[in-house]
């Protein structure tokens, strides 16, 4: 009876020697961990992005193929309908251009306009947040409060690209991912954009959200992105993401 409970006593101490380790993760540490889940040597993804200026309105529907590199560059691609077919949205280092097949222009956009929606698709995801730019480099993050279940960070704006002053990041502590992200501009009063992520499940061996939400506080319009096919480690040619064939 006393060594079953001394065992107790020891796998209880261990619990709570875990649980404490959990819970002094630093900032810092949380973020680098997120980045990394996000990233893969390559990736080739599918999404339906769906519109709505108010709720209960018809949506307007987008189909989006997505790429990125083991360098984090990525390339988006619209397939849907016919008359944004071909957009694509190349992103290196916090730079970003846009292809305008109507036009066969190119377009490279200004670090201002970067939390601006996408020029003929609008929306309520930016250019900036279809982006994926690393959270690290982008911001400085401290942390606000935690709780048994998640932890909530917030950023200020570091580097002069990020789209946005500062983002506010709630992370499940169990998936070490993002569930519920705020965003401000210090130009609309401060938060004024929130985007739930749903659903997380396997998608080839990797853990990724099925559905985003990015829900615009002050207009009341919402934008849902659905992940309908995932693969990971791909073979991406380099010059699929090089400024000077881009739009070619």
């Amino acid at each position: 009876m006393k060594i079953t409970r001394k065992l107790f006593v020891v796998f209880g101490a261990l619990l709570l020697a875990v649980s404490a380790e959990a819970q002094e993760k630093t900032a810092l540490e949380i973020i680098r961990t997120l980045d990394q889940h996000a990233r893969s040597d390559s990736s080739e993804l599918s999404f339906t992005m769906e519109i709505f200026v108010s709720e209960g309105s018809a949506p307007r529907v987008f189909t989006i193929a997505s790429f990125e590199n083991r360098d984090g560059h990525s390339l988006i691609e619209f397939t849907e309908p016919r008359t944004v077919q071909g957009m694509r949205i190349l992103t290196r280092e916090n730079s970003s251009w846009v292809f305008f097949p109507s036009t066969g222009r190119v377009r490279k956009i200004a670090s201002g306009s970067r939390s601006g929606s996408v020029q003929g698709v609008g929306g309520d995801f930016s250019y900036g947040d279809l982006a994926n730019d690393p959270w690290e480099t982008s911001y400085a993050w401290s942390k606000l409060r935690e709780d048994d279940v998640s932890w909530v960070l917030e950023g200020v704006k570091n580097d002069p690209d990020a789209a946005y002053d500062r983002v506010q990041l709630m992370v499940n502590k169990t998936l070490e991912r993002t569930v519920l992200a705020r965003f401000a501009l210090e130009s609309k009063g401060g938060y004024y954009k929130e985007l739930e992520l749903k659903n997380y499940r396997d998608f080839s061996g990797r853990l990724r959200a099925e559905q985003m939400i990015m829900t615009n506080l002050q207009k009341g319009s919402y934008t849902t992105v659905t992940l309908n096919t995932a693969s990971f480690d791909r073979n991406l040619s380099d010059s699929l993401f090089d400024p000077s064939r881009f739009g070619r």
